[in-house]
C-alpha cells in the first residue's frame, strides 16, 4: 500500500507540472513581473499574510488601510514590513471570470517578493482538483454533477482551466469546456485507499493518531475489546500486539497518503506561479487528517509558495451538510465500554471534524474560501470560481525570529466592527541550516 502511494505521489505531481500548461497559449509562458522562482526555496526572511475582511453581509471589503490591521506572533504584536490590497474580477455576463483587477505592491522588503499584479488584460488560470483518491462513490457522484454543470457556461476570453484529480485525471490547460467536461466523466472513487472493514481489529488512521501519538488509554481499551471480540479470543496480550501492528500501520499509510496529497498540492502551485496572470485552484475534496509533522511543513510550505506567488487556493466540502454530522444508524458494536462511553461516535465525529482542517487551513491561508455544511454545492462552486472581491496581503519580517524551525501561532485583528476574518493560522520559522542558504 505505501508503495502504491509513492508512486501515485510522483507520477501525479510529473503530471502537474506537465499538464498544466495551456494547450491554447504561447509554449514558453513567461512568470510575470514580481512573481517568485518555481524552486521549493522560498523567502525566509519574511512571511506573507493573505486577509480576507468580509461584513455581516458576507462581501469583502477593500476601504481598509494598513493601520487597521495587527498581526500577533505567538501572541506578540509584530509590526508590518509590507502591506498591499488586491481587487477581485467582477463577473456581469454569467461566464466564469475574467481576469480583471488591480493589485498594489507590497511596500517593505526588497527582498521579499510581492504579490503578482494583475493587469485587466492577463489571464486567469483555475485548476478544479478533484479528491478522487478520499470521495466516497455518492460524494464523487454529486461533484461531478457540479463540475458539469459549472462548465456548461464558457470560460471568459482570457480564461483557461484544467481538470485534475489525485489519482492521474487531467484535461491539460485548456479553453474548451467540452474537454473539461470529458475529463469530470472520467472520474471513478478510489478503492485502493479505502479502509478494509473486514481487519480485525478494524482502526483508521483518525484512532491509529489517538492510540500512537496521542497515547488515549480510553481508545486503547476500546480497540482492544474490539480486538478479543473479533477474534473470538479472550487472550488481552495477543489482542494489544494486534491493536499496536494495526494501529502502527495505519499511522504510516495515514501520514503517507496525507503527506503524499499535500506535496501533489505543493507541485500545481510551483507550476501555477510560472504563468502570467491570476491564478486558483479549487479543491473539491471531503477533506483528509494531515497533523503529522511532515504534512504540516508542506502546508506551511504551500501557504508561503502560494502568498508569494499570488496563488489562491479555495475548497468545496463534497460532504454538504453531513460533514461533520454522525448519524444514529453509526453505532459502537464490538466494544461494551464504547457502548457505555460512547468513544466511537465521539471518534467519529472528532475524525470529521479533523478532516476539514487542511481545507479551511488552505483556504484562509492564501485568501480563498472554504465553503462547506452547505448542500448547495453547485452555488457554492461557482462562488469560489469567482474569487473574493478583495484580498489584503501583510508581510512581517522573520529577523528577529530565531531559525529553530519552530510552529508559530499567527492572529489577525483589524480596527473594524462586526466583521469577520480569514486569515492564516500560523508558519514554521526556517530552520537554522536553511537560514545558511
Amino acid at each position: 500500500m505505501i508503495e502504491i502511494l509513492k508512486r501515485l505521489a510522483v507520477i501525479a505531481i510529473c503530471s502537474a507540472a506537465l499538464t498544466l500548461h495551456p494547450q491554447e497559449a504561447p509554449q514558453e509562458a513567461k512568470p510575470a513581473p514580481g512573481s517568485v522562482n518555481t524552486t521549493l526555496k522560498v523567502q525566509v526572511n519574511a512571511v506573507l499574510v493573505p486577509v480576507i475582511v468580509r461584513d455581516a453581509q458576507g462581501h469583502a471589503l477593500g476601504d481598509l488601510k494598513q493601520e487597521d490591521f495587527k498581526v500577533f506572533d505567538q501572541g506578540k504584536r509584530r509590526t508590518l514590513s509590507g502591506f498591499s490590497i488586491e481587487k477581485g474580477a467582477a463577473v456581469e455576463d454569467g461566464s466564469l471570470p475574467v481576469a480583471a483587477g488591480t493589485s498594489a505592491p507590497v511596500t517593505g522588503s526588497p527582498a521579499t517578493p510581492a504579490a503578482t499584479p494583475a493587469s485587466p488584460t492577463t489571464n486567469r488560470y483555475t485548476v478544479f482538483l478533484f479528491d478522487d483518491k478520499h470521495m466516497s462513490l455518492g460524494d464523487l457522484v454529486r461533484a461531478k454533477a457540479v463540475g458539469r454543470r459549472l462548465l456548461d457556461q464558457p470560460l471568459g476570453d482570457g480564461d483557461r482551466a484544467v481538470v485534475l484529480s489525485l489519482l492521474g485525471i487531467s484535461s491539460g490547460m485548456t479553453h474548451d469546456r467540452t474537454v473539461l467536461q470529458e475529463a469530470i466523466e472520467k472520474l471513478k472513487p478510489s478503492q485502493s485507499f479505502r479502509q478494509d472493514r473486514s481487519q480485525c481489529p478494524d482502526i483508521d488512521y483518525y484512532t491509529a493518531d489517538q492510540l500512537i501519538n496521542k497515547q488515549s488509554l480510553s481508545e486503547w481499551d476500546v480497540q482492544v475489546e474490539n480486538a478479543e471480540n473479533c477474534l473470538h479470543s479472550t487472550s488481552p496480550t495477543y489482542a494489544e500486539q494486534l491493536v499496536r501492528s494495526a494501529a502502527n500501520q495505519a499511522l504510516v499509510i495515514g501520514d503517507e497518503d496525507a503527506r503524499t496529497t499535500l506535496a501533489y498540492v505543493r507541485g500545481i502551485v510551483q507550476t501555477l506561479s510560472q504563468l502570467p496572470g491570476r491564478r486558483t485552484i479549487i479543491l473539491i475534496s471531503p477533506g483528509f487528517l494531515s497533523d503529522s509533522t511532515d504534512a504540516m511543513t508542506v502546508q506551511s510550505q504551500i501557504l508561503d509558495m502560494a502568498a508569494s506567488a499570488n496563488v489562491t487556493i479555495s475548497a468545496l466540502d463534497t460532504r454538504g451538510l453531513t460533514g461533520g454530522v454522525v448519524g444514529a444508524s453509526q453505532t459502537t458494536a464490538g466494544s461494551l465500554y464504547g457502548n457505555i462511553t460512547g468513544q466511537p461516535l465521539q471518534d467519529q465525529l472528532q475524525s470529521v471534524r479533523a478532516n476539514e482542517v487542511v481545507m479551511a487551513e488552505l483556504a484562509d491561508g492564501t485568501g480563498g474560501t472554504y465553503f462547506h455544511n452547505n448542500n448547495e454545492l453547485e452555488s457554492g462552486l461557482k462562488d469560489l470560481a469567482n474569487g473574493p472581491e478583495y484580498r489584503y496581503l501583510l508581510e512581517i519580517s522573520l529577523q528577529d525570529v530565531k531559525p529553530n524551525g519552530a510552529y508559530h501561532a499567527l492572529k489577525v485583528e483589524v480596527d473594524r466592527r462586526d466583521v469577520k476574518l480569514q486569515a492564516r493560522h500560523g508558519y514554521f520559522a526556517p530552520s537554522a541550516a536553511n537560514s545558511r542558504k
